[in-house]
């Protein structure tokens, strides 16, 4: 009688453990995350050169079609790990939900590595909410789906498994996070180098010397044989041009740079050698890649990958001068977390606004157009609906562009007209003209975007085929070159 007491007991814990308050609060950040892009997605706000871009490649892989694999603009192991999620629903939503619940099961790791390193409980539980309301976790789940999510989810994993001293799964979660996407062995080679530093960590150092391996194979390999242009997003300078003032010379970069350290209330300065994995993330950005002008901002996806340097600098920070380790510290996290959510207007705070739940009219004209659009065939799509019809072997985005043209054959009457153009031929052209859509969905603005549109009709170079209010389904005649 008492082997099965004590058996109840110990199965009693274990579910215990599984639902303690930091495993609910990860669940809902989960669940609003998910509600935040798929509303999104349902009103026609995602892009095609984001999620509609990663939901075919997760859909050909899903149908074993690995063209391409190597080659494109990142390398991006993991997706051959996680296109069989497409076999329970292949569709973009998937991608949403996924995203969302694999960084905030992420938070799990911070919370826990808080603990480990003994901090506070009530400064454990306002870490896990920072972490989790933190606006490159917010701005990345909004605009989107990005290999750069559950990269940094995996890193967060390694950085507690490494510290934790569990050689297996540091190194599973090591290989994850390099394989995700190409700059991440970079940032591991920062944070791997500076902890051996601080803790003497054979094993840090095994990784800082596998991260510098798999970088020179990268870049001095892979690329240089697979990619004709090069790496599109290194700096036409080249990679030991510029200097670290670049850090701070714009104001755009300034702001960056101060919301990313006040988000943790400057605690990390405490700790200058994990604020260098912080910087150099920071510096690739914005030295290596001064061209990318909009990768410069607090703003998209570009800031996800700083979430796990950042914590886990503050926990260790927090760790290192006990004085920091209190209810008062907690209140100031707490109170750095409200206000920047406040100030900056964060996604989150879109689930209370009446708009975000306001399906826009022409939602429904566009699903009336999709109907007579064939399954397979092949299409160019406006930005917008590209990721609702983007599960096809063959559909180009429309890219805005500008022709010159001899005056008398001019369809806008001027010498230069605003054109479009595609990668290749297809047999249809989808867009809808609906004032509410602006530069994010169009590319360019509606007047231009109307007078490119006019002038390929006009041109004879397409033809209108079916209509639904404001959308438009027109039959490729020829090419716009």
């Amino acid at each position: 009688m008492k082997k099965s007491e004590n058996l109840m007991g110990t199965k009693m814990n274990n579910f215990k453990s599984l639902v303690r308050p930091y495993v609910g609060i990860v669940f809902l950040f989960s669940i609003l995350y998910s509600i935040l892009g798929i509303v999104r997605h349902d009103h026609y706000g995602s892009f095609g050169a984001d999620l509609g871009f990663i939901d075919q490649v997760f859909w050909r892989y899903s149908h074993f079609d690995f063209k391409g694999l190597i080659g494109g603009s990142h390398l991006e192991f993991t997706t051959l790990l996680l296109f069989p999620f497409y076999w329970i629903w292949s569709d973009p939503r998937m991608l949403i939900i996924f995203q969302a619940f694999i960084i905030s099961l992420s938070g799990i790791a911070v919370f826990l590595l808080a603990r480990k390193r003994n901090l506070h409980i009530f400064l454990c539980y306002v870490i896990l909410l920072s972490y989790l309301s933190f606006f490159g976790v917010q701005n990345a789940l909004w605009f989107d789906v990005h290999s750069s999510v559950w990269a940094a989810a995996f890193f967060m994993w390694f950085i507690y498994f490494l510290d934790n001293g569990n050689k297996k799964a540091s190194i599973i979660t090591f290989l994850l996070t390099i394989g995700s996407k190409e700059n991440m062995a970079a940032y591991v080679f920062l944070f791997c180098l500076m902890y051996f530093v601080v803790t003497r960590k054979r094993e840090a150092f095994f990784f800082t010397v596998a991260a510098v391996i798999y970088i020179f194979f990268l870049f001095q390999i892979i690329f240089p044989v697979t990619l004709e242009k090069g790496y599109v997003y290194s700096s036409s300078q080249g990679l030991l041009t510029g200097s670290p003032l670049e850090l701070f010379d714009t104001t755009k970069k300034r702001e960056t740079l101060f919301y990313t350290l006040a988000w943790v209330g400057f605690i990390p300065v405490m700790m200058p050698l994990f604020l260098i994995p912080i910087l150099g993330n920071l510096g690739s950005y914005f030295i290596l890649g001064r061209e990318y002008v909009a990768a410069h901002e607090i703003f998209m996806h570009y800031r996800i990958d700083l979430a796990p340097l950042l914590f886990s600098a503050t926990i260790f920070a927090i760790a290192q001068y006990k004085w920091l380790n209190n209810r008062v510290v907690a209140v100031y996290l707490l109170i750095c977390l409200l206000l920047f959510q406040y100030n900056l207007h964060l996604p989150l705070s879109y689930l209370t606004k009446k708009w975000f739940w306001t399906r826009p009219t022409s939602v429904d004209d566009i699903n009336k157009v999709i109907e007579y659009l064939p399954k397979n065939s092949s299409v160019v799509a406006q930005n917008n609906i590209y990721p609702h019809i983007s599960q096809r072997e063959d559909i180009w985005l429309l890219w805005p562009d500008e022709r010159s043209f001899k005056l008398s054959e001019s369809p806008c009457y001027k010498k230069s007209c605003y054109w479009f153009r595609w990668e290749k031929n297809a047999k249809y052209l989808i867009v809808d003209l609906s004032p509410e859509w602006d530069i994010r969905h169009l590319l360019q603005n509606r007047e231009q975007f109307i007078e490119a549109l006019n002038g390929l009709e006009k041109l004879g170079i397409i033809k209108k085929y079916k209509e639904a209010g404001t959308s438009r389904l027109y039959t490729i005649e020829k090419s716009p070159k």
